[in-house]
């Protein structure tokens, strides 16, 4: 099996990346916060999620309390794809490639607007 890359890791290697065991990896994709590709590999950001995981895990946020976040964010990535869809089956690749600069766009707007409404709604303010 390959490396991981800076798109596809492997299992071991996303385990040994974040410093979990088989069984929490088991339980996290249970939960649906990570969830292999097709092909059995994770892409690379599932490592920026087991580490958060982990960090939330030490305030004793449990991975089953993190499937409202999940479902959260399945709901916004929905809205986006729905915005760009039409971009993304035209036939012109310069309008494709143009959905995928707007779906970027979207999804740092749509975190930005996570991340202040879950501010105000606690009454605090990130620097």
């Amino acid at each position: 099996m390959e490396g991981p890359t800076a798109a596809r890791i492997g299992r071991a290697e996303l385990m040994a990346a974040a410093g979990i065991g088989e069984q929490e990896l088991e339980e996290w994709e249970s939960y649906g916060l990570i969830a292999p590709l097709p092909d059995g590999v994770y892409d690379a950001e599932a490592v920026t999620v087991a580490g958060l995981v982990l960090e939330l895990g030490r305030f004793g946020i449990e991975p089953r309390h993190l499937r409202v976040m999940k479902a959260a964010a399945d709901r916004e990535a929905g809205l986006v794809d729905q915005v760009v869809a039409p971009l993304k089956r035209h036939r012109n690749p310069q309008t494709r490639a143009h959905a995928e600069a707007r779906t970027k766009e979207l999804a740092g707007l749509t975190v930005k607007l996570h991340a202040a409404l879950v501010q105000t709604a606690l009454g605090v303010r990130l620097p």
